[in-house]
């Protein structure tokens, strides 16, 4: 059995992968990841693959685990090319691995077509990936939380409370007003990005993913698909 690990910025997601077939997402904050939260979970582990944004830190008490417990081991890191997947960067390494996995994932699932992919966390990425496996490029905004704590962390008069609930409606107060401004910042940096994608090439697929992907969804007009383990498919591939 494997078990594939993302770190984010506060949490950590993981699954196992057992016959090729990946098990539902689940979580812990990062301040939690320790090695009797690892030694509980891994009994059966046989490999362990691992991305992380920015958590050197933390890595490290996956990496020192495996090796304790003889487990094998890999980080996965944003490469110029990997798989048929070519980077537009000119430093592939300083592209987020979250968005590189992507990519990777997206290359697989829908194999010589136009993809363009919406990463919706602590930020919101748009990454347009061609039908050769080449990445033409993205955007990167702050995410639904980030923009609403941004609000309220840079502003003396706003006092709002955070919701859940996705909606483009005008508010009514002031959490309304701002909670539904994030979400509309949100859904037209996605609009925007469709746009833009589709003066540069025929779209053949929107895919969109994250903790936030299923309230976008809500609020798409664009037809699109919301896959989940994006990030852990494009992993999988190692």
């Amino acid at each position: 059995m494997k078990l594939l690990i993302d770190i984010g910025n506060s949490r950590t997601k993981f699954v196992f992968e057992r016959d090729n077939k990946l098990t539902e997402i689940k979580h812990i904050d990062n301040n939690a990841v320790n090695n009797e939260w690892l030694s509980s979970i891994a009994m059966d582990v046989e490999n362990i693959t691992l991305a992380s944004v920015n958590q050197s830190k933390l890595a490290n008490v996956f990496s020192i685990f495996a090796e304790h417990k003889k487990i094998s081991f890999m980080q996965v890191k944003s490469e110029s090319k990997r798989f048929g997947v070519i980077s537009s960067y000119q430093e592939p390494t300083t592209l987020g691995v979250d968005r590189w996995l992507t990519l990777l994932a997206a290359n697989t699932l829908y194999k010589n077509k136009n993809v363009l992919i919406i990463d919706a966390g602590t930020a919101t990425t748009a990454d347009l990936l061609d039908n050769n496996g080449c990445h033409v490029g993205g955007w990167i905004l702050p995410g639904i939380d980030t923009l609403f704590n941004s609000l309220l962390v840079n502003t003396t008069h706003v006092s709002a409370t955070q919701s859940p609930i996705s909606s483009l409606a005008f508010g009514k107060n002031t959490s309304e007003c701002v909670n539904n401004a994030c979400w509309a910042a949100t859904i037209g940096f996605i609009e925007q990005a469709i746009t833009k994608a589709k003066e540069i090439m025929l779209v053949d697929n929107v895919l969109i993913t994250g903790g936030n992907a299923k309230g976008i969804s809500k609020l798409m007009i664009e037809k699109h698909k919301v896959i989940d383990k994006l990030v852990f498919l494009g992993m999988q591939r190692f």
